[in-house]
C-alpha cells in the first residue's frame, strides 16, 4: 500500500522572498515557472466567445464530497455559533461558527475559513479535520495565536450567481462587519488570513484577488477548485460561459504579487493538473506543496499543520 504522505522535509522555494520555508513533503519537480501540464489552455477575458461548454465529462475534476450537514465536534476549543440574516444571500439566514484558542485572551488576528462543496461552517471544526486543535497544538508550542471563523455559503461557489446570492459579498460586507462589531468574540479583521479546500480553495483564493494586500495576511488553500478549460465546467460552479469567464481565477495571478501563499494538493487529486498549471503563472511562486494523496479528509489533515504555521507566521508580520 503507498502511504497517504512521505515524511517530512524543510525545503525554501527559491525567490520566494518573505514567504517563509515550505514545510510540505516535496516540491513539484523543476519548479513553478516550468511549462504548464497538459496543454490545458487558461482562459482570460479575451477567450473566443465561440466556444460552449460542453457536459462535463467523466473522470475530470470532482468537487462533490459527501454530505456533511451534521458534523461531530470533538473536544478542544469551544466553539461560538451564531446566525444572522444575509442580504447577500437573498435574506436566508446564514450560520457562523468562531473558535478561538484556549487560553487566550485580548483581541486576535482572524483567518476566516472557507468550506467545501456539500460541508458547512462547522465541518472545518469537526472530526474529521479539527483544524481548532491543529491551532491549539500551535499556540501550545509558542505560535502567534489566532481565532478561526467560518460562515455557511451553502453551494454558492464564493461568487454572484443567476439565483442572485453571492458568497463572497456576504463574507466580505456582512460578516467581517459582524466579527469586528461583536465584542463578545474581540477579533480584529483589519488585517486577515484565508483558508479554503476544495470549492473553498477557489474561494480563498477569489477573496484573496478581491480584497489583496494589505488587507490579506496570507493565504493557504488545500485543493482548490479550478477548471481550467471554459468549454468543461460544471453547472454547480458557473452559470454560463460568461459566468466562467467574469470569475474564472486564470489570467488574476498577478493580483497575488504580494500576498504570501500556500497551496497543498495531493499528487492523486482530481485538481493537481488544473492547480499546477494555475500556479505557473504566480510570480513570485507560492508555497507549493504536494504528496501521495487524493481529495480527501485524510491528505488535507495530513496538511493542517503546516498550513496553520504558514497562516500564523504570516500574521504576525
Amino acid at each position: 500500500m503507498i502511504p497517504e504522505h512521505d515524511s517530512p522535509t524543510r525545503l525554501h522555494v527559491p525567490g520566494h522572498h518573505n514567504r517563509g520555508p515550505v514545510t510540505r513533503r516535496a516540491l513539484l519537480a523543476g519548479g513553478l515557472g516550468a511549462a504548464v501540464v497538459g496543454g490545458l489552455a487558461a482562459c482570460s477575458d479575451d477567450a473566443p466567445t465561440t466556444v460552449r461548454p460542453r457536459k462535463l465529462e467523466s473522470g475530470v475534476a470532482d468537487d462533490e464530497l459527501p454530505s456533511d450537514t451534521r458534523p461531530q465536534i470533538p473536544g478542544g476549543p469551544p466553539l461560538v455559533t451564531g446566525s444572522f440574516v444575509s442580504a447577500k444571500m437573498r435574506g436566508r439566514d446564514t450560520r457562523w461558527a468562531v473558535a478561538r484558542p484556549n487560553g487566550v485572551t485580548g483581541p486576535l488576528p482572524v483567518v476566516v475559513v472557507l468550506h467545501a462543496l456539500n460541508t458547512n461552517e462547522k465541518s472545518i471544526f469537526s472530526s474529521k479535520l479539527e483544524m481548532q486543535n491543529v491551532v491549539q497544538r500551535y499556540v501550545r508550542a509558542g505560535g502567534t495565536p489566532f481565532a478561526l471563523a467560518a460562515a455557511d455559503v451553502g453551494r454558492n461557489y464564493f461568487h454572484p450567481r443567476s439565483d442572485g446570492t453571492d458568497g463572497a459579498a456576504m463574507i466580505v460586507d456582512e460578516f467581517l462587519p459582524m466579527l469586528s462589531s461583536n465584542a463578545d468574540l474581540n477579533l480584529s479583521t483589519e488585517r486577515i488570513g484565508l483558508f479554503g479546500w476544495s470549492m473553498g480553495g477557489y474561494g480563498a483564493l477569489r477573496l484573496g484577488a478581491l480584497l489583496g494586500s494589505p488587507r490579506i495576511a496570507a493565504i493557504a488553500v488545500s485543493s482548490p477548485a479550478l477548471w481550467a478549460d471554459p468549454r468543461n465546467f460544471p453547472p454547480r460552479a458557473f452559470d454560463s460561459l460568461a459566468d466562467y469567464q467574469a470569475n474564472s481565477l486564470f489570467g488574476q495571478q498577478p493580483a497575488f504579487a504580494k500576498i504570501p501563499l500556500m497551496i497543498s494538493i495531493g499528487s492523486s487529486d482530481q485538481f493537481f493538473t488544473y492547480t499546477r498549471q494555475w500556479a505557473a503563472g504566480l510570480h513570485p511562486p507560492a508555497a507549493f506543496g504536494t504528496s501521495s494523496g487524493g481529495h480527501t479528509n485524510r491528505y488535507w489533515r495530513s496538511v493542517l499543520p503546516d498550513q496553520v504555521e504558514f497562516l500564523g507566521r504570516n500574521l504576525a508580520r
